[in-house]
Protein backbone atom coordinates (compact mmCIF):
# COMPACT_ATOMS: atom_id res chain seq x y z
CA UNK A 1 0.00 0.00 0.00
CA UNK A 2 1.64 3.63 -0.81
CA UNK A 3 2.04 6.26 1.30
CA UNK A 4 -0.68 8.21 2.23
CA UNK A 5 0.21 12.31 1.10
CA UNK A 6 -2.70 13.27 3.52
CA UNK A 7 -1.48 11.46 6.48
CA UNK A 8 2.18 12.29 5.91
CA UNK A 9 1.17 16.33 5.57
CA UNK A 10 -1.31 16.22 8.96
CA UNK A 11 1.63 14.10 10.72
CA UNK A 12 3.78 16.88 10.26
CA UNK A 13 4.30 19.56 12.85
CA UNK A 14 2.65 23.06 12.86
CA UNK A 15 5.89 24.83 12.77
CA UNK A 16 7.05 23.00 9.77
CA UNK A 17 3.84 23.86 7.77
CA UNK A 18 4.09 27.07 8.69
CA UNK A 19 7.70 27.68 7.48
CA UNK A 20 7.09 25.74 4.65
CA UNK A 21 4.00 28.13 3.45
CA UNK A 22 6.50 30.69 4.04
CA UNK A 23 9.63 29.49 2.54
CA UNK A 24 6.93 28.91 -1.24
CA UNK A 25 5.68 32.42 -1.17
CA UNK A 26 9.15 34.03 -1.06
CA UNK A 27 9.89 34.54 2.45
CA UNK A 28 13.63 32.59 2.77
CA UNK A 29 13.42 30.96 6.37
CA UNK A 30 14.54 28.26 8.51
CA UNK A 31 13.70 26.39 11.31
CA UNK A 32 15.91 25.57 14.64
CA UNK A 33 14.67 24.30 18.06
CA UNK A 34 10.83 25.32 16.99
CA UNK A 35 11.65 28.29 15.84
CA UNK A 36 11.31 30.16 12.66
CA UNK A 37 13.49 33.10 11.24
CA UNK A 38 14.57 34.71 8.20
CA UNK A 39 17.76 33.47 6.57
CA UNK A 40 20.12 36.56 6.48
CA UNK A 41 17.01 38.83 7.10
CA UNK A 42 17.21 42.76 7.34
CA UNK A 43 15.18 44.39 10.21
CA UNK A 44 13.09 45.80 7.48
CA UNK A 45 12.44 42.00 6.43
CA UNK A 46 11.60 41.17 9.51
CA UNK A 47 8.94 44.08 9.77
CA UNK A 48 7.01 42.72 6.72
CA UNK A 49 7.24 39.28 8.06
CA UNK A 50 5.54 40.67 11.43
CA UNK A 51 3.18 42.35 9.42
CA UNK A 52 2.30 39.60 7.24
CA UNK A 53 1.61 36.87 9.82
CA UNK A 54 -0.72 39.45 11.43
CA UNK A 55 -3.10 40.43 8.83
CA UNK A 56 -3.18 36.45 8.33
CA UNK A 57 -4.13 36.13 12.10
CA UNK A 58 -1.21 33.45 12.71
CA UNK A 59 -0.31 33.02 16.66
CA UNK A 60 3.26 33.33 17.31
CA UNK A 61 5.56 34.47 20.07
CA UNK A 62 8.55 36.68 18.57
CA UNK A 63 11.96 36.61 20.37
CA UNK A 64 14.06 39.03 18.67
CA UNK A 65 14.09 38.27 15.05
CA UNK A 66 12.83 34.77 15.17
CA UNK A 67 9.52 33.35 15.79
CA UNK A 68 7.62 30.40 17.57
CA UNK A 69 4.25 29.12 16.32
CA UNK A 70 1.68 29.24 19.75
CA UNK A 71 -0.07 25.86 18.46
CA UNK A 72 0.49 22.78 17.74
CA UNK A 73 -1.94 22.61 14.56
CA UNK A 74 -1.43 24.36 11.34
CA UNK A 75 -4.22 23.56 8.77
CA UNK A 76 -3.46 22.96 5.14
CA UNK A 77 -6.38 25.98 4.77
CA UNK A 78 -4.08 28.36 6.49
CA UNK A 79 -0.74 27.02 4.33
CA UNK A 80 -2.96 27.78 0.99
CA UNK A 81 -3.90 31.35 2.21
CA UNK A 82 -0.12 32.12 2.63
CA UNK A 83 1.22 30.74 -0.77
CA UNK A 84 -1.82 32.16 -2.57
CA UNK A 85 -1.31 35.85 -1.06
CA UNK A 86 -1.48 38.03 -3.49
CA UNK A 87 0.85 40.74 -4.46
CA UNK A 88 0.72 44.21 -5.33
CA UNK A 89 1.69 46.40 -8.18
CA UNK A 90 4.72 47.80 -7.97
CA UNK A 91 6.85 49.90 -10.76
CA UNK A 92 10.36 48.83 -11.54
CA UNK A 93 12.75 50.98 -12.21
CA UNK A 94 16.04 50.13 -14.16
CA UNK A 95 18.95 53.01 -13.67
CA UNK A 96 21.89 52.92 -16.11
CA UNK A 97 24.52 51.44 -13.61
CA UNK A 98 21.99 48.33 -14.22
CA UNK A 99 23.72 48.38 -17.95
CA UNK A 100 27.54 48.49 -16.62
CA UNK A 101 30.00 45.95 -16.31
CA UNK A 102 31.46 46.91 -13.49
CA UNK A 103 28.23 46.71 -11.88
CA UNK A 104 27.92 43.32 -13.07
CA UNK A 105 31.47 42.06 -11.99
CA UNK A 106 31.65 43.74 -8.86
CA UNK A 107 28.02 42.54 -7.14
CA UNK A 108 28.83 39.31 -5.41
CA UNK A 109 24.90 39.27 -3.61
CA UNK A 110 21.49 40.46 -5.74
CA UNK A 111 19.04 43.20 -4.40
CA UNK A 112 16.50 42.61 -0.99
CA UNK A 113 13.01 43.14 -2.69
CA UNK A 114 9.55 43.52 -0.34
CA UNK A 115 8.02 39.59 -0.87
CA UNK A 116 4.86 40.70 -0.08
CA UNK A 117 4.75 43.09 -3.11
CA UNK A 118 5.89 39.71 -5.68
CA UNK A 119 3.48 38.13 -7.18
CA UNK A 120 2.86 33.89 -5.57
CA UNK A 121 3.83 31.49 -7.48
CA UNK A 122 7.06 33.60 -8.53
CA UNK A 123 8.42 34.95 -5.48
CA UNK A 124 10.05 32.52 -4.28
CA UNK A 125 12.68 32.46 -7.80
CA UNK A 126 13.27 36.17 -7.58
CA UNK A 127 14.75 35.48 -3.69
CA UNK A 128 17.05 32.63 -4.96
CA UNK A 129 17.89 34.06 -7.61
CA UNK A 130 19.19 36.83 -5.69
CA UNK A 131 20.67 35.43 -3.08
CA UNK A 132 22.29 33.51 -5.71
CA UNK A 133 23.97 36.67 -6.76
CA UNK A 134 22.06 36.92 -10.08
CA UNK A 135 19.96 40.36 -9.62
CA UNK A 136 16.33 40.31 -10.27
CA UNK A 137 14.51 43.11 -10.26
CA UNK A 138 11.30 41.69 -9.91
CA UNK A 139 8.81 38.36 -11.11
CA UNK A 140 5.47 38.01 -12.61
CA UNK A 141 3.37 34.81 -12.38
CA UNK A 142 1.45 35.67 -15.50
CA UNK A 143 -2.06 35.18 -13.88
CA UNK A 144 -2.93 32.36 -15.63
CA UNK A 145 -3.10 34.34 -18.99
CA UNK A 146 0.58 34.72 -20.02
CA UNK A 147 3.87 33.78 -19.83
CA UNK A 148 5.71 34.06 -15.94
CA UNK A 149 8.93 35.51 -16.41
CA UNK A 150 11.89 37.75 -14.05
CA UNK A 151 13.16 40.96 -15.02
CA UNK A 152 17.10 40.52 -14.76
CA UNK A 153 19.19 43.72 -13.68
CA UNK A 154 20.59 44.05 -17.40
CA UNK A 155 22.27 41.72 -20.35
CA UNK A 156 25.24 40.62 -18.29
CA UNK A 157 22.81 38.95 -16.04
CA UNK A 158 21.00 37.16 -18.69
CA UNK A 159 23.65 35.82 -19.99
CA UNK A 160 25.07 34.88 -16.81
CA UNK A 161 21.78 33.16 -15.63
CA UNK A 162 21.89 30.69 -18.66
CA UNK A 163 25.43 29.88 -17.80
CA UNK A 164 23.89 28.74 -14.50
CA UNK A 165 21.20 27.37 -15.75
CA UNK A 166 23.42 24.70 -17.81
CA UNK A 167 25.54 23.89 -14.97
CA UNK A 168 23.25 23.50 -12.19
CA UNK A 169 19.44 23.02 -13.36
CA UNK A 170 19.65 21.28 -17.24
CA UNK A 171 18.58 18.13 -15.37
CA UNK A 172 15.60 19.57 -13.56
CA UNK A 173 12.22 18.18 -14.81
CA UNK A 174 9.99 21.20 -15.26
CA UNK A 175 6.54 21.50 -16.30
CA UNK A 176 7.67 24.78 -18.75
CA UNK A 177 10.75 25.52 -20.45
CA UNK A 178 12.41 28.75 -18.91
CA UNK A 179 14.79 30.28 -21.16
CA UNK A 180 16.59 33.69 -20.82
CA UNK A 181 15.33 36.57 -23.40
CA UNK A 182 17.47 40.43 -24.25
CA UNK A 183 15.57 43.20 -25.07
CA UNK A 184 17.94 45.21 -27.24
CA UNK A 185 21.51 46.38 -25.37
CA UNK A 186 19.82 47.00 -22.42
CA UNK A 187 17.34 44.04 -20.50
CA UNK A 188 17.31 40.77 -20.08
CA UNK A 189 15.01 38.27 -18.54
CA UNK A 190 13.96 34.52 -17.82
CA UNK A 191 10.76 33.67 -19.24
CA UNK A 192 8.33 30.39 -19.37
CA UNK A 193 7.34 28.50 -22.48
CA UNK A 194 4.14 25.72 -23.03
CA UNK A 195 3.54 23.77 -25.47
CA UNK A 196 0.60 25.09 -27.82
CA UNK A 197 -1.44 21.91 -26.15
CA UNK A 198 -0.29 23.17 -22.65
CA UNK A 199 -1.96 26.02 -20.25
CA UNK A 200 -0.59 28.10 -17.59
CA UNK A 201 -1.29 26.01 -14.37
CA UNK A 202 -0.14 28.10 -11.29
CA UNK A 203 0.74 25.14 -9.18
CA UNK A 204 3.17 23.99 -12.31
CA UNK A 205 4.53 27.35 -12.33
CA UNK A 206 4.92 27.31 -8.34
CA UNK A 207 6.89 23.38 -8.46
CA UNK A 208 9.29 24.60 -11.24
CA UNK A 209 10.33 27.72 -9.28
CA UNK A 210 10.28 26.18 -6.39
CA UNK A 211 12.63 23.03 -7.86
CA UNK A 212 14.96 25.94 -9.37
CA UNK A 213 14.85 27.63 -6.44
CA UNK A 214 15.76 24.89 -4.28
CA UNK A 215 19.14 24.06 -6.18
CA UNK A 216 19.68 27.83 -6.62
CA UNK A 217 19.79 28.36 -2.63
CA UNK A 218 21.91 25.29 -2.33
CA UNK A 219 24.80 26.45 -4.53
CA UNK A 220 24.48 29.81 -3.54
CA UNK A 221 27.73 30.20 -2.05
CA UNK A 222 29.57 28.14 -5.00
CA UNK A 223 27.62 30.57 -7.98
CA UNK A 224 28.60 33.37 -6.17
CA UNK A 225 32.27 32.24 -5.61
CA UNK A 226 31.83 31.22 -9.83
CA UNK A 227 30.94 34.85 -11.13
CA UNK A 228 33.87 36.54 -8.15
CA UNK A 229 36.58 34.04 -9.98
CA UNK A 230 35.70 34.03 -13.71
CA UNK A 231 34.97 37.67 -14.13
CA UNK A 232 36.81 41.04 -13.37
CA UNK A 233 36.44 44.73 -14.06
CA UNK A 234 39.55 44.91 -16.34
CA UNK A 235 37.32 43.00 -18.59
CA UNK A 236 35.16 45.73 -19.34
CA UNK A 237 36.20 46.85 -22.78
CA UNK A 238 35.41 43.24 -24.18
CA UNK A 239 32.23 43.30 -22.62
CA UNK A 240 30.88 46.48 -23.51
CA UNK A 241 32.22 46.01 -26.92
CA UNK A 242 30.24 42.98 -27.08
CA UNK A 243 27.05 43.82 -25.70
CA UNK A 244 27.05 47.52 -27.56
CA UNK A 245 27.19 45.82 -30.79
CA UNK A 246 24.29 43.71 -30.25
CA UNK A 247 26.59 40.33 -30.31
CA UNK A 248 24.58 38.42 -27.61
CA UNK A 249 26.13 34.87 -28.91
CA UNK A 250 29.41 36.04 -29.10
CA UNK A 251 29.38 37.94 -25.70
CA UNK A 252 27.62 34.23 -24.02
CA UNK A 253 30.29 31.96 -25.68
CA UNK A 254 33.06 34.71 -23.95
CA UNK A 255 32.04 34.78 -20.51
CA UNK A 256 31.07 30.98 -21.48
CA UNK A 257 35.26 30.74 -21.79
CA UNK A 258 35.85 33.00 -19.26
CA UNK A 259 33.99 30.54 -16.71
CA UNK A 260 35.93 27.18 -18.20
CA UNK A 261 39.16 28.23 -18.19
Amino acid sequence: MKKSIYVSMEMQSGTKKLAEALELRGFPVKVKDDFISLRNGSEKDCKELKQFLDELQIPVFWQGEKFQLLTNRFPVSKMKEIIHAKGRNHGVHMEGYHMKWRSFANRRYGIRTYTTILCPYTAIMVKALNEAGIVALTGCNGHGQHSPNFQLSGVYFGVWFSIIQQKYLKDLNLHYKWKVYYRGQMTSGIMAHKASEQSWNMMKVLADCEQMANVLVKHAAEIRELKKNSFKRGMKDIADSLRENGAINDLSNWMNGEVEK
